[in-house]
């Protein structure tokens, strides 16, 4: 690299990193999951997403300013890395974001524009939690303590019904905090579900699902000491009464349900962003 490289700004670094000029978007489309064809049921529906890397909008001063980032490189070699990434030494910030790409073929004319309208909404909803960590982040640099930011997106399932996606987060300054979302597709529809979508009308399917999340943790308790759950608590704003009605899950690639907390909402905050897999057999009846 050349060793005469202009020095760059804080300022000139996280204006690159947040993105404010839309004019200057750009994308690389980076292949990861060759296309196949399944068939269910006699017809076929796979629906299969590649992911592809965001990069976030920056103007011409500021993609300048990235190319002579000397651990990053040239600006498409940072595409090639597929990751932002800021440390003035006191903060320290890793983006690593893909993007969902709509591959359907082959298929009913609904189902690929239900495929193209699930993209869309996926990528716009985990683009705008994105910008608002890093926009978060940002009000942290200058400050007198630390902070750090890590923000990826990973594919949890990608099975014959289903496509589920993981947005995660890691932000620290004083303390730790994991935040994750969830994105499911249903193949057959190309549709992006909610919990209640899986469910029979009036199916009571939060009672059903809350019962044997209790019955999970009160088993693990007994197990382990460690395991601390908001269950049966003498303050009641602290107890863990029921799920959403449109809780955090997805779909794990043996066909079970699997319901997600957040760090901090069922049980202390030392034990993490929660999961509890729940039995096709617990709830085969009410599903549609």
């Amino acid at each position: 690299m050349d060793n005469k490289k202009e020095k760059i700004s804080n300022l000139e670094l996280l204006e690159a990193m947040s993105g404010i000029n839309e004019k200057y978007l750009k994308e690389a489309d980076s292949l990861c999951i060759k296309k196949k064809n399944y068939w269910h049921m006699a017809v076929a529906v796979a629906a299969v997403i590649i992911c592809t890397i965001i990069i976030p909008n920056i103007n011409e001063s500021t993609a300048y300013a990235m190319q002579k980032i000397p651990f990053v490189g040239a600006y498409f070699e940072m595409v090639t890395f597929r990751q932002y990434k800021f440390d003035d030494g006191k903060n320290y910030a890793d983006i690593n974001l893909k993007k969902v790409k709509n591959k359907t073929e082959d298929t009913e004319l609904e189902i690929r524009e239900n495929a193209d309208k699930s993209e869309e909404k996926i990528n716009q909803d985990m683009k705008k939690k994105t910008n608002e960590l890093i926009k978060e982040f940002r009000k942290q640099v200058g400050g007198l303590g630390y902070s750090s930011l890590k923000v990826n997106n990973t594919v949890v399932t990608n099975s014959i019904d289903y496509y589920c996606i993981k947005l995660s987060a890691y932000m620290s300054q004083a303390d730790g905090y994991e935040v994750n979302y969830f994105y499911t597709i249903d193949k057959k529809t190309g549709q992006v579900i909610k919990l209640t979508d899986l469910f029979k009308k009036d199916s009571q399917y939060v009672d059903v699902i809350t019962k044997d999340i209790k019955k999970q943790m009160k088993k693990k308790m007994k197990e382990n000491s460690q395991y601390k759950y908001f269950i049966d608590e003498e303050e009641k704003y602290t107890t863990f009464e029921k799920i959403d009605e449109n809780q955090q899950f997805y779909i794990n690639n043996s066909g079970e349900l699997v319901i997600c907390f957040a760090e901090g909402d069922v049980a202390p905050a030392y034990m993490g962003a929660l999961e509890f897999t729940i039995s096709h057999k617990t709830i085969q009846n009410i599903l549609k």
